[in-house]
């Protein structure tokens, strides 16, 4: 496990990257902004209410803020382009000019701002704020990816080291933690960022999606299966030009991760049971599955990591420890390439 975070880190080293903290006057995000910088990763921005608070929070923690730069929040600081752009999009909406300006400085929104300002490869954000927040800034700060309408989430599963894993490799897993029904269009937007997520950390391995089921090739007929069959076309048809994706479905679990399986099955799969991209067909199931393989087959998840923006911001979990914001900023930071 050390040696795959290390890796990681060691990838992320050479991005040159800057990384934005929303909330730089948080205890454990200092820390890991601190130590972040400490081991060279990235340059790093803390974004704060005024560098006061930050001063505090240092001396708290017993921190030296060498090499951390502090952002207060203002207009000014940020491609004027951007800032019309975002309070236009506002006023649209019935929002007085006045209060979008508000909006404009608060410190998510700013740091999303300051992201797509350019100013920043990347956000982290979430010790404090709840995910809502972080989603807003996310859609109305940075705005969705070319090739898809939606933002999801992926878990990073990474398998223990033992040899009664039949998965050898870090997989992904989405969505598991934003979209409760996406129906067949949201499916193809999931797996299209899955692999864009994929591709970001694992620049080497191939993708292989596998559209999850209770169902494999039209073994069981339900309108729930239906869109899954939806969704596996329309994602084949984005990737038509890109023979790098490889992409089935619908499949059981058992069918997409055991060769001997997928060959009874599913004789013709494209991923002959080595998917490492699993798309479920909903929240409850994605879940519920990154939670059980957690728990019961000792992976580790990593997560949930936000994909489907134009550039890199994630959330955090309010529970979250200095070496998760960590390691956030370091995927945050792949994500980019």
């Amino acid at each position: 496990m050390k040696s795959f975070f290390d890796s990681l880190s060691k990838q992320a080293k050479e991005v040159k990257a800057t990384i934005i903290f929303a909330e730089g006057d948080e205890d454990r995000t200092l820390i890991a902004a601190a130590n972040l910088v400490h081991e060279g990763i990235c340059t790093v921005k803390l974004t704060a209410v005024s560098k006061e608070a930050i001063v505090a929070t240092a001396k708290r923690n017993g921190l030296e803020l060498t090499g951390l730069e502090v952002i207060e929040p203002s207009i000014e600081t940020l491609d004027k382009t951007v800032v019309e752009n975002f309070i236009n999009s506002r006023v649209v909406r019935g929002i007085s000019r006045q209060d979008a300006q508000a909006m404009v400085i608060d410190p998510l929104m700013f740091s999303a701002l300051y992201v797509k300002s350019g100013y920043a490869t990347g956000c982290v954000m979430g010790a404090r704020a709840s995910t809502p927040d972080v989603l807003r800034a996310a859609i109305s700060g940075i705005g969705v990816a070319a090739g898809t309408k939606l933002v999801s989430s992926f878990f990073l599963m990474v398998p223990p080291p033992s040899s009664h894993s039949i998965i050898k490799e870090p997989v992904v897993y989405a969505d598991c933690g934003v979209n409760p029904d996406p129906k067949a269009i949201g499916l193809k937007d999931i797996a299209v960022a899955s692999v864009a997520s994929f591709k970001s950390l694992f620049p080497s391995r191939t993708p292989k999606v596998a559209f999850l089921s209770f169902s494999t090739k039209g073994s069981s007929e339900h309108k729930a299966v239906d869109e899954i069959v939806k969704a596996v076309k329309l994602t084949q048809k984005h990737f038509k030009n890109d023979s790098s994706v490889l992409i089935d479905g619908e499949l059981q679990f058992d069918a997409a991760i055991i060769p001997a399986i997928a060959e009874r099955k599913s004789p013709n799969s494209l991923i002959k049971g080595d998917a490492n991209i699993f798309i479920f067909p909903d929240l409850n199931s994605g879940n519920i599955s990154y939670k059980i393989t957690e728990r019961l087959g000792g992976f580790t998840a990593i997560g949930p990591i936000l994909q489907g923006v134009a550039k890199p911001i994630n959330d955090l979990s309010r529970g979250c420890k200095p070496h998760d914001i960590f390691y956030t900023a370091v995927i945050t930071i792949l994500q980019s390439r």
